[in-house]
C-alpha cells in the first residue's frame, strides 16, 4: 500500500519532468526513496515517507514528518529535493 501511494505521489509531482531516476527500498512502515538522478544531475538524495492515518507523510531533516498529500505539503518534498541537487 505504502509504495503505491508514494508512486502515484511521485508521478503527480514529477509528471512534467523526465530527468528524474529513483528507486523503492522498503523497510517495515517506512518507504525509502533514492533518487539516483534529479533535474538531469546524477545525486545520491535519500527520501523517507510512511503513512500516519492514511495519510502519506514525507520526512524531512529540516521539518520533521510533512503531510504531503494535503494543502501545500508537497513543498516540503521539493524543498528537500532541490537543497540536495545542485540545481
Amino acid at each position: 500500500m505504502i509504495k503505491e501511494k508514494v508512486k502515484d505521489f511521485l508521478d503527480k509531482q514529477l509528471v512534467d519532468f523526465t530527468n528524474f531516476r529513483y528507486e523503492f527500498e522498503e523497510d517495515g512502515e517506512y518507504l525509502y526513496v533514492m533518487f539516483k538522478e534529479a533535474f538531469g544531475e546524477q545525486v545520491d538524495i535519500e527520501t523517507t515517507f510512511k503513512i500516519i492515518k492514511d495519510t502519506l507523510y514525507f520526512h524531512s531533516t529540516s521539518f520533521g514528518w510533512k503531510a504531503v498529500e494535503k494543502g501545500s505539503g508537497n513543498k516540503f518534498f521539493w524543498i528537500e529535493i532541490t537543497k540536495e541537487s545542485k540545481i
